[in-house]
């Protein structure tokens, strides 16, 4: 037997055994080296990435910051410039971002940029797409660039985001309510074919309640009436089989992030006028230029603060927006000032049109406010006429239409007036209380650039408005029998009339029929017959919240009626926004006298890219893109 030659085999076979073994415990090194390696690369990138979002971040409340709280005119329309914006932007200091460790900030900033993402001097670039000052959104290309150490040396990062200021403003949506709760609960069938935006609460208890289109809500939505609703308890008409008559079933009312009014921002209101409990409404810090947007239709009373007013230049105060104030005293004596002039017109022909245009000293009877409430009557198509002979001008604003302010300073004190029959003309000697009111007539042609009509009083509009009617001419919506929504949705204004942007805005917001007679408002409801009637335009006010005792009407009766509407038509082609309790209109709705109309309730999207004269819009900021290299 060769012992030798087997001995060396068995040794050959050893060292080629440990060799093999000797390469692969290398090579599995090597392997786990690089990935140890690797892995401490991405995270140390990780690491780098996070703190240049954070750093992001930072940059992103100091633009915000910046844009909402400049005081330029044009700085706040346009957007900030390069020059203008480069100062406000500050790199973070490492006692706000620690740096970790490896980690180096080489630079952030901040710049106006083109829609495409491209950095441009001066101001950003807007986007092209809408005609809409309030909608354009404009961009800034926001860099941080970041230096993170790595066993081969250090390496860059460098990050961009797209900052966005948009716009947007109440009339986004059909309805846009603001208080607590919200009550949706129509008798006859209502169709409302515009979005829906409740910040607080939603109620709806019928299934005659049809909504059309997407509902949100910050609160919860409950298919009952409130535990504080008189009528709490008794069965409501939900269908509870099956809701797809009332909604897309694939698109029920839900959660939606809270939308802003304007750029005055909550918090900077008093809150005891934030709820929808009247008799909580009483100043609680001392301001009474904080209380609640009905401050909207207000004027700023003495030295204290208003949130309001949101630089030396821009106010959200419709007042401060118009171009004509009118002012009537208990004495009938009107002064009628032009734009932000503290001096009343002496003479003119901006005096003598406007003069022109008002009926003072007549009355009419609110079963439901319980007075004869004194109107100042604006003939509306007087107005109209002004404008375009010049005889009256757009002064205020960036050609953005006509504004009227228009308020009786007399509110609360006992005055002698009078009821006039628009029949017959003869009239009859009464008492008004307390209450005045803003009667408009012969609003069925507007300004082409539109008209906005304001007022701290309650406010009434008298036959169709914005429509184009005339003696001869009709709207189909206030002539077509059928109303079966969406296939059905009869045109609100003649072929030949073009709508105008309009809002009528006031304590509360009263319709009156085509067939309405001031003297008949003495009489019962049966001497008060009403006829179809179309209103184009956004309506602003306030309402009497719900009580134990006293529904308080529910959107169905946002828009107050005083007629029997029994078998009538009330075609509303705008928009709704209840924004505050009514304060001068505050008797219950259980005091009305009146049958309620067929409600045609259409949102008119021309009030998505142009909005009424006066009105500003809520800044809305967001990031946009994020990239990273």
């Amino acid at each position: 037997m060769n012992t030798r030659s087997n001995a060396g085999s068995g040794l050959l076979a050893v060292l080629f055994t440990m060799s093999l073994l000797a390469s692969l415990v290398a090579t599995i090194f090597a392997i786990t080296s690089t990935q140890v390696f690797t892995a401490r690369r991405s995270a140390t990138r990780a690491s780098a990435v996070a703190f240049g979002d954070a750093v992001m971040e930072s940059l992103y409340d100091q633009w915000r910051s910046a844009m909402i709280n400049v005081t330029d005119s044009n700085d706040r329309s346009l957007g900030l410039s390069d020059t203008s914006l480069a100062p406000l932007i500050q790199m973070p200091p490492a006692s706000t971002i620690p740096r970790p460790v490896g980690i180096t900030l080489i630079s952030s900033t901040v710049v106006p940029a083109t829609p495409l993402l491209v950095q441009t001097a001066g101001r950003p670039v807007p986007e092209n797409g809408t005609n809409s000052r309030l909608r354009v959104r404009l961009h800034y290309l926001a860099t941080v660039t970041v230096n993170f150490a790595t066993p081969t040396g250090p390496q860059t990062i460098t990050m961009q985001r797209d900052f966005v200021r948009g716009g947007r403003n109440i009339f986004d949506n059909f309805y846009f309510g603001i208080h607590a709760n919200t009550e949706f609960h129509p008798g006859p069938p209502m169709y409302v074919s515009g979005t829906v935006y409740v910040g607080g609460d939603l109620y709806t208890a019928h299934d005659s309640l049809h909504f059309m289109k997407d509902v949100t809500v910050t609160g919860t939505h409950t298919l009952n009436y409130r535990t504080d609703d008189p009528r709490y308890g008794t069965a409501p008409t939900i269908n509870t089989g099956g809701l797809g008559d009332n909604w897309d079933v694939n698109n029920p009312p839900h959660p939606g992030q809270q939308q802003k009014l304007f750029d005055t921002p909550y918090t900077s209101l008093d809150s005891a006028f934030l709820d929808d409990v009247i008799l909580n409404d009483s100043d609680s810090d001392g301001n009474v230029n904080n209380d609640g947007y009905h401050e909207l239709i207000e004027e700023k009373t003495g030295a204290s603060s208003d949130p309001l007013q949101l630089d030396s230049t821009t106010s959200e105060r419709l007042a401060n927006n118009s171009d004509y104030r009118i002012y009537v005293d208990a004495n009938n004596n009107v002064s009628i000032y032009k734009g932000s002039s503290g001096t009343p017109l002496a003479s003119g022909p901006e005096l003598t049109a406007i003069n022109g245009a008002l009926t003072l000293n007549t009355a009419l009877r609110d079963v439901r406010d319980g007075d004869n409430v004194r109107v100042v009557t604006v003939d509306v198509s007087k107005i109209t006429l002004a404008l375009s002979t010049n005889a009256i001008s757009d002064n205020v604003g960036n050609s953005d239409g006509l504004m009227l302010y228009v308020k009786d300073t007399s509110n609360g004190t006992n005055v002698s007036t009078k009821v006039v029959n628009s029949a017959t003309g003869t009239s009859s000697n009464i008492t008004s209380s307390r209450s005045r009111g803003v009667k408009l007539v012969n609003g069925a042609t507007l300004p082409a650039t539109g008209l906005s009509i304001v007022s701290p009083n309650m406010v009434y509009i008298q036959g169709d408005y914005n429509t184009g009617t005339t003696s001869s001419v009709r709207p189909a919506s206030n002539t077509a029998i059928s109303y079966t929504p969406p296939v059905d949705a009869p045109s609100p204004n003649v072929v030949t009339y073009t709508r105008a942007p309009a809002v009528v805005a006031g304590d509360a917001v009263n319709i009156l029929s085509n067939a309405w007679n001031d003297a008949n408002s003495l009489l019962g409801q049966s001497s008060r017959v009403a006829s179809n009637t179309t209103i184009n335009a956004a309506i602003v006010a306030g309402n009497v919240p719900t009580t134990i005792s006293s529904y308080s009407g529910g959107i169905e009766n946002f828009t107050r009626f005083h007629e029997n509407w029994n078998g009538t038509y009330l075609t509303i082609y705008g928009a709704l926004a209840l924004l505050y309790d009514s304060e001068q209109a505050t008797r219950a709705w259980i005091q009305a006298d009146y049958t309620p109309p067929s409600r045609r309730w259409y949102y008119d999207p021309l009030l998505q890219d142009t909005n009424p004269p006066g009105f500003r819009a809520a800044r809305v900021y967001e990031r946009g893109r994020w990239v990273q290299r």
